[in-house]
C-alpha cells in the first residue's frame, strides 16, 4: 500500500487480506501460500529494500505491483531509487531466502513501522524478537540501545549502545553513538 506504506498493519497478514494491499514481503508471503494451491512453486527472494518472488530462475515477480514480472533493467531501476544509484544488481539478489530470514525482515519492517509511530515499547519487542534469532545483529543491538534510551532505560541502552561500538567500531554511525552514550552518562550522573 503505497499510500499508508508504513502503517503497522501493513505488516499483518490478516489485515493484508482484509485491505487487499500491504508490504512487498506480506504480499510476498500470499503469493508463494496461494501459489501451492494452484500447484505453482513460487519462493520468496530476499531482494535489497524490496522482496519479490520468483519461478524457477528466470520469471521474477513483484506482488507489490500487481504481480508483473520484472527483469534486470526493473530490478536495477529499483536498487537505484532505494540506494540511490550505489548499488550495482548482483544475481544473488535473487536467491531465495528462507524462513527465519523472511520472519526477520518483516519483523524489522513492524519496528520501523512503529519507531515512526512513536510505538516505542512495540518497536522494542520487535527488536527483541529479531535478537532472539540474531544474536549477534549489530544493527539491531543498536536499536534496542537506542530504544531503550527513548524509553529512559539509561543503563540498558549504554550497555547495548556499547555492545554495538564493540562489535562494529568502524560503523558509520560511530560518532553518533558516542555522542548519545556521554549524553546519556550524563543524565545517568545528575
Amino acid at each position: 500500500d503505497i499510500d499508508d506504506y508504513y502503517n503497522p498493519k501493513n505488516n499483518f497478514l490478516n489485515e493484508v487480506i482484509d485491505k487487499k494491499s500491504g508490504l512487498p514481503i506480506t504480499l510476498s508471503i500470499l503469493y508463494v501460500e496461494i501459489a501451492k494451491f494452484i500447484g505453482l512453486d513460487l519462493k520468496i527472494v530476499g531482494f535489497p529494500s524490496h522482496v519479490l518472488v520468483k519461478h524457477g530462475e528466470e520469471m521474477v515477480l513483484d506482488p507489490f505491483h500487481d504481480g508483473r514480472p520484472v527483469d534486470i533493467d526493473d530490478l536495477q531501476e529499483i536498487l537505484d531509487r532505494n540506494f540511490d544509484g550505489q548499488l550495482e544488481f548482483e544475481p544473488e539478489f535473487l536467491d531465495e531466502i528462507k524462513s527465519e530470514k523472511i520472519l526477520v525482515r518483516l519483523v524489522r519492517n513492524l519496528k520501523v513501522s512503529y519507531s515512526q509511530s512513536y510505538a516505542h515499547e512495540k518497536a522494542l519487542r520487535c527488536v527483541d524478537m529479531t535478537l532472539a534469532i540474531e544474536p549477534e545483529s549489530p544493527e539491531d543491538i543498536r536499536d534496542k540501545g537506542l530504544l531503550e534510551e527513548k524509553l529512559l532505560n539509561h543503563d540498558t541502552a549504554l550497555k547495548y549502545l556499547n555492545s554495538y561500538l564493540d562489535l562494529n567500531p568502524n560503523a558509520e554511525d560511530v560518532d553518533y553513538i558516542l555522542e548519545l552514550i556521554r549524553d546519556i552518562k550524563t543524565k545517568v550522573s545528575q
